[in-house]
């Protein structure tokens, strides 16, 4: 199995666009092949409101059938990511690719905020060094060795939660963050001349 898969595909981008399917998607990276029951204890919902998702993700390549298991007098497919790690194809030259990945991305950033608020319960480490609940934003002037550096920090706490395996004393846990140039649109327009010049 490809350790790297890029959603690029207009369907595949349109399928991730749903809050549950991106739920789904990231259980389903961190288990091993699953039944619809499993996936649905590990999310805490219903097995019923996960099968329509299932075939959806399953439709456009991005779960795939991993076989059969049997027990309890009967046998459950299994289900599976076509990849561990899946990434978003970014092209902001295209319209239509530029609507869909926002669309994604911001099905990622209402999860996070529903995270939050249900993580913000008595009892969860808020302050310290193994704290659980924490939202900040930061603004700064970064350098091109800057962003690498970014970079390099935010794959590493992806590799982290991709590594990572269900266990005694673990608990589920999401990870949402943005890293975007704030001057990105007045550059842009700043440099529009110059491009209609060539």
């Amino acid at each position: 199995m490809a350790r790297l898969f890029t959603i690029s595909r207009p369907e595949q981008l349109a399928a991730v666009a749903s809050p549950t399917r991106q739920e789904i998607l990231d259980v389903l990276a961190g288990l091993p092949p699953s039944s619809v029951a499993s996936i649905a204890e590990a999310l805490g919902r219903p097995a019923d409101s996960l099968y329509y998702h299932l075939r959806v993700l399953l439709k456009v390549g991005l779960v795939l059938a991993a076989g059969r298991r049997s027990g309890r007098g009967r046998s459950d497919a299994l289900y599976r990511t076509v990849s561990p790690e899946l990434r978003l194809a970014y092209d902001p030259a295209s319209p239509a690719n530029a609507s869909r990945v926002q669309k994604a991305v911001g099905s990622m950033l209402r999860l996070g905020a529903r995270d939050f608020r249900r993580g913000f319960t008595e009892g969860v480490a808020v302050s310290g060094p193994r704290r659980e609940l924490w939202a900040a934003r930061r603004t700064g002037w970064l350098s091109p060795a800057d962003y690498g550096r970014v970079n390099r920090l935010l794959l590493e706490i992806a590799a982290l939660l991709q590594g990572s395996r269900r266990g005694p004393r673990k608990r589920l846990s999401a990870v949402t963050f943005l890293l975007v140039p704030l001057d990105a649109r007045r550059r842009r327009r700043k440099e529009a001349p110059h491009a209609l010049a060539r």
